[in-house]
């Protein structure tokens, strides 16, 4: 039995390996005469056996189950295979939830707190379709054991090497089954062989063996917390460092006590600018928020992602008539806004 990580106010993280393609020059055919099939099939969640297209031999498709009997029998029959590669590899870490709501809670913790290593795209989206862009039936949802919730995406691009996503789900069970418990499942897609080799060592079946998961987990599962006040004397530090005015009027005492605080209007002004640079990304056709904004308000991958965009952005050129600006001391950068983020201990 595989361990995991505790949460605080989540709980327990059971990380399993999921979705496995293995590319081998062995025919289709010699493979599913030779292989146990029915033996694979138990002791996994899903096994088939595709043709490669363009490409002599074939493809193994497997969903593996938390206790990883699967991999551990193909490697009594490894020899089968020839000479084979492991190109795409899904680590799953699991959360377990009694109902839906509970899950929705769940994931919704784990949005406002994720961030991605290497975050290429620089934020999240929600989706509520699959990949053809249609929405499944509620008959579909049930057989694949899906619910009626978006994904959230990290790292949606096809032609990214490490993919990130976060759903709601049951349970895998053998044989293509679904247990009646809720899991909020936090995904990692390892895609090519170079990613598979960097990530766990290897692109062998022995290799994912002693995989170390636990270790996996914690270095790619970031949850972090964001010190507004600090993300406010950031971006704009004359404003929070100054006096504020005092004044005189009984009726706006309690205002001005407020306005007294440092900590206060840095807050003030970092959630401002956060919504800045977040409605400054939205599509002007669109008629209504692209995600939450309980989420894009909190969410370290989107909150980094957004001001990445805007340090990115060209700038305009000045025309030769106007008065230059005076160069600011303290310039934005992506280490002093790394310093605005605490990371969460995973126990």
């Amino acid at each position: 039995m595989r361990k995991g990580l505790s949460l605080p106010g989540i709980g327990r993280l059971r990380p399993t390996f999921d979705k496995i393609n293995i590319c081998t020059n062995t025919p289709r055919s010699v493979l599913a005469a030779q292989l146990p099939l029915e033996a694979l099939k138990a002791c996994s969640h899903a096994f088939k056996i595709e043709k490669r297209t363009g490409k002599r031999g074939s493809r193994l498709v497997l969903t593996a189950l938390p206790d990883g009997k699967v991999l551990s029998l193909l490697r009594k029959h490894e020899a089968l295979l020839g000479r084979y590669d492991i190109t795409r590899v899904e680590v799953a870490a699991d959360a377990k939830a009694p109902s839906v709501n509970e899950a929705k809670g769940v994931r919704d913790w784990l949005t406002q707190r994720m961030d991605k290593v290497n975050h290429e795209r620089g934020h999240i989206s929600f989706t509520d379709c699959f990949g053809d862009g249609q929405r499944l039936s509620e008959a579909e949802l049930a057989r694949r054991g899906l619910v009626d919730e978006p994904t959230v995406y990290f790292e949606k691009d096809k032609r990214a090497a490490h993919g990130l996503k976060l759903y709601i789900r049951r349970e895998k069970l053998a044989k293509h089954k679904h247990g009646k418990d809720f899991v909020v499942r936090v995904e990692w897609t390892s895609a090519g062989s170079r990613a598979v080799k960097r990530h766990f060592g290897g692109n062998q079946i022995s290799d994912l063996l002693h995989a170390d998961l636990l270790a996996f987990v914690r270095n790619f599962l970031v949850l972090e917390e964001i010190d507004y006040p600090e993300l406010g004397r950031l971006l704009s530090p004359r404003t929070t460092a100054g006096r504020c005015c005092h004044t005189h009027n009984r009726h706006h005492s309690e205002a001005a006590l407020l306005l007294q605080d440092g900590n206060y209007r840095a807050t003030r002004i970092a959630h401002l600018a956060i919504q800045i640079f977040e409605q400054r990304r939205w599509p002007s056709h669109s008629d209504r928020e692209p995600i939450p904004e309980e989420i894009w308000r909190s969410s370290p991958a989107q909150i980094k992602g957004r001001i990445r965009d805007h340090l990115k952005s060209p700038r305009k050129r000045r025309g030769a008539n106007t008065r230059p600006m005076r160069r600011r001391k303290n310039k934005l950068t992506i280490e002093k806004l790394q310093a605005c983020f605490t990371r969460v201990p995973l126990v």
